[in-house]
């Protein structure tokens, strides 16, 4: 069970197992507790800086969606090397995978990116001609990237707006069809999420996020992954700016790794 400290450590393999199967089944997994309440607090309040520093107004923000936070504060890249986060990824993605992107989406009431999708501006990575159905059940398409979407803060209610998905809908091969979407007799469900939940996510499974009706903002990080082996455009680790080198100034090998490291084949 998490405890009031968050977890810090990997999971024992079969539970390690357990989440990695449902991760590649539904095209989504839950992990409950992984950062504490007064973790989300403080992240929520450095976002909330961020986004209000006038001198970052160029770089910090694109409509409702505060990026590139880990220029700004350690805080926020330290994330990227989290356990049970980073040993869950490297079991997805291999060992030596990367840094590929990092943001907040911060919808007050009234916000949402509500339209059907899969991620990469709506590109398949794995499309299917008419004639054949599906992927076969049980597949393990390969990733070229993934995001962990980490609750900082409630999103317990539909009111909340939670992201909304299709499980097992990345098997279709196919882009989602339009509103009330259905795969195989699976409709859509919200992901209800304490602050401090995290969830691993196929970006190729139909999803959107849950119009926010209710009266409070809902943050939410996503934490992006790359293949360290490929050379696909989403592995292009972190942009080599002064602020980023001053952060990772005496910072962990590995994180500084993981940030900027070049892609290698294995």
């Amino acid at each position: 069970m998490p405890g009031p400290d968050g977890l810090h450590a990997p999971f024992p393999a079969t539970e390690a197992a357990a989440i990695l199967d449902r991760f590649h089944q539904d095209g989504f997994a839950v992990v409950r507790g992984v950062l504490s309440q007064a973790e989300c607090a403080a992240l929520r309040q450095l976002t909330d800086a961020y986004a209000a520093d006038p001198a970052l107004a160029e770089q910090r923000s694109s409509w409702f969606v505060v990026r590139n936070p880990q220029d700004y504060s350690l805080e926020f890249t330290r994330l990227f090397i989290r356990e049970p986060i980073y040993s869950l990824v490297q079991a997805i993605l291999g060992p030596e995978c990367r840094y590929c992107g990092q943001n907040v989406i911060r919808n007050a009431p009234g916000q949402a990116i509500s339209n059907w999708h899969v991620d990469d501006c709506n590109k398949l990575e794995h499309p299917l001609p008419p004639e054949v159905p599906r992927w076969p059940a049980g597949a393990r398409l390969p990733l070229l990237w993934l995001s962990v979407q980490v609750a900082l803060s409630d999103i317990t209610a539909v009111a909340d707006g939670p992201t909304e998905i299709v499980a097992g809908s990345h098997y279709s091969g196919r882009l989602c069809p339009g509103e009330n979407p259905v795969f195989e007799g699976q409709s859509a469900a919200p992901i209800l999420c304490e602050a401090g939940d995290i969830y691993l996510f196929n970006h190729q499974t139909w999803h959107r996020g849950m119009p926010n009706v209710g009266k409070n903002t809902r943050y939410l990080m996503q934490l992006q992954y790359a293949r360290g082996d490929s050379l696909a455009f989403r592995c292009q680790v972190a942009e080599p700016t002064p602020a980023m080198a001053k952060m990772l100034a005496g910072a962990d090998p590995r994180l500084v790794h993981v940030m900027t490291g070049r892609a290698q084949y294995l």
